[in-house]
């Protein structure tokens, strides 16, 4: 019996014990390690009087096509719709009259449409042809004043923020062919194909470079057809936190966060804004996403020696990427050949414990902000960057508010302040970090009315998250245990209850205008002690929104609903409505 025993021990221990030393990896930055990221560019050219490349993508417009079905049901047609989908296979599409007004759209339905992916050459030098079908009903009123259109055209188009696509077919016509109506090219004069930057005739073929997020681009393409494309982009941000190079010199894995590459067949997904690819070091370079998925061009330029993945140390796998604290301690563990070192930043403490062991110390850490960490890593004759992102939240949340009831019509003030902890009681454990809160709150009452209850509120929660994360930084859903002081004249009683709170960005575009983050509160108190009166029960609905005014302040505002029972009861204890509008401070 004793020997199964020590062997499950055994091998428990040993699993341990490899959990503790797997660590976590530092990451080596591109811009850090003999890697120079040169501008992304927007390349275009126009290599016929019909085709279009734009990076990675070829637009043929004679294959921007409109039919239209004879057979009429129920008052309606079906009309096919077809366009190269490689830079929008989204949005809406419009058929526009002779003056360019839009005589019927509609929004894409992706369940809807049909999308053929194609491409050709190698993977990392592949041009996109890929091709979009979608299917929509127009009434057949619409169809017959069609016939007596000039001319007319269709568009699939998209406009977001900061970007906007245009893909418009060729001038087309109605015509009679026996007893049947077709759409057919408008037989007209053709134009000069063209290209147009900014409002100015450029060369048929050239680049911009795009050396930040407020620089746009506004692009304009005329084949000699005349259909047209029309491109309103900028770039977006990327950080490429991590380059290596394959043992045999020929490849490169770089990791990045932000824009992400467009070819998703040769991505690898290491998180919801993280991922992974390797590129040719003959020939670094990659598509990445610009705004609205338009397609620019990165390249990079070895500058020197690029570190192996066999480099990388690691830290202590209890070290959390985020913290409430100034300093962060942590010991980095170095590969076999492998020595850590100060990188020369004097904010930082490093020191040798012997071995292949170093200690870390982050010191200075910037409230609020995200800022990057170095050591210096020496391997086969070379040096290089080893880094790490440690970001210091607010753990403090001041609220000062108002609220005006009805129907009573008492106003109170409300102080508040919530304290977010890193270790609660000082324990690091899953169970205990980024997950507990203490909320104080004080409620003066600052007017009267006889029939109701004359009474002030202080309140002390203890708050706990369900997810791990920071206060106004991650969503959560929790629970409370709220104690509530009630305070009258020269008398007093304390009640306790149970709470629910979940806070979470807004989930619409249209409510992320009103709101950064929303919030809701109920708190059910099941009575209380006290020798002049008591509560008997109350319950307290809170919904809020808080708008991001600046780094630090937010602007509050919301509805609540309460309801008190007293014993001895009051005059009135009718619910209150309430209309709550205040400021708050993270710091």
């Amino acid at each position: 019996m004793m020997k199964p025993l020590v062997f499950a021990s055994l091998i428990f221990a040993s699993v341990f014990a490899s959990a503790q030393n797997r660590g976590k990896p530092l990451f080596f930055p591109a811009e850090k390690n003999n890697m120079q990221i040169l501008p992304q560019r927007f390349e275009y050219n126009l290599m016929s009087d019909s085709q279009l490349r734009l990076g990675d993508i070829l637009i043929d417009s004679t294959k921007i096509t409109l039919n239209i079905d004879h057979e009429v049901k129920h008052g309606y047609q079906k009309a096919h719709f077809s366009w190269p989908a490689g830079l929008i296979a989204d949005g809406e599409v419009a058929i526009k009259n002779n003056s360019g007004i839009a005589v019927f759209s509609i929004k894409v339905d992706q369940r809807k449409l049909r999308a053929q992916a194609a491409a050709s050459g190698d993977d990392e030098n592949a041009t996109r042809t890929d091709m979009a079908t979608y299917t929509a009903e127009i009434p057949t009123t619409l169809f017959e004043d069609m016939k007596f259109f000039p001319f007319l055209k269709f568009c699939i188009f998209r406009e977001t923020k900061g970007t906007r696509l245009y893909l418009c077919s060729e001038e087309l016509v109605l015509q009679k062919q026996g007893q049947e109506w077709n759409i057919r090219p408008r037989v007209s004069q053709k134009n000069v194909a063209q290209i147009n930057i900014n409002g100015k005739t450029v060369g048929n073929q050239g680049l911009i470079y795009l050396n930040n997020a407020n620089e746009d681009i506004a692009f304009t393409a005329e084949m000699a057809s005349g259909a047209t494309l029309e491109v309103e982009t900028r770039i977006k941000a990327v950080d490429f936190k991590d380059i290596t190079e394959s043992e045999d010199g020929t490849r490169l894995n770089l990791s990045a966060a932000g824009a992400e590459p467009v070819n998703n067949k040769r991505v690898r997904r290491l998180s919801d804004n993280e991922w992974q690819i390797s590129l040719s070091k003959a020939r670094p370079q990659v598509y990445l996403k610009g705004d609205g998925g338009i397609p620019l061009r990165q390249d990079f330029d070895i500058k020197g020696s690029l570190p192996k993945a066999k480099f990388r140390p690691q830290i202590s796998s209890a070290t959390s990427p985020r913290t409430y604290s100034s300093t962060v301690e942590t010991t980095v563990v170095a590969p076999a050949g492998v020595q850590v070192s100060s990188s020369g930043d004097t904010k930082d403490t490093v020191e040798s414990l012997g071995g292949n062991q170093t200690k870390w110390i982050m010191n200075d850490l910037e409230s609020g902000a995200s800022t990057r960490h170095y050591v210096k890593v020496d391997a086969a004759g070379n040096s290089y960057l080893a880094a790490y992102d440690m970001y210091r939240g607010l753990p403090f949340f001041l609220e000062l508010s108002g609220q005006y009831n009805t129907p009573s019509g008492l106003m109170f003030g409300s102080l508040e302040l919530q304290w977010w902890f890193e270790n609660f009681l000082g324990i690091n454990s899953d169970a205990t970090r980024f997950h507990w809160g203490l909320s104080l709150e004080r409620s003066q009452h600052l007017n009267e009315n006889d029939d109701f209850a004359k009474v002030d509120f202080n309140n002390i929660e203890i708050l706990w998250r369900a997810q791990e994360g920071l206060h106004f930084v991650d969503g959560s859903w929790g629970l409370s245990l709220p104690i509530q002081m009630i305070q009258g004249d020269g008398v007093s009683a304390t009640a306790y209850g149970l709470g629910f709170f979940w806070l979470t960005p807004p989930p619409t575009e249209v409510l992320k205008k009103l709101m950064t983050w929303s919030e809701f509160k109920f708190n059910y108190l099941f009575g209380s002690s006290g020798d002049d009166f008591k509560l008997s029960s109350a319950y307290l609905v809170t919904a809020k929104g808080y708008l991001k005014m600046s780094e630090a302040f937010y602007a509050s505002y919301g509805f609540t609903l309460n309801g008190y029972k007293y014993d001895p009861a009051a005059k009135k204890e009718d619910p209150q409505l309430g209309l709550n509008l205040g400021v708050a401070w993270k710091f």
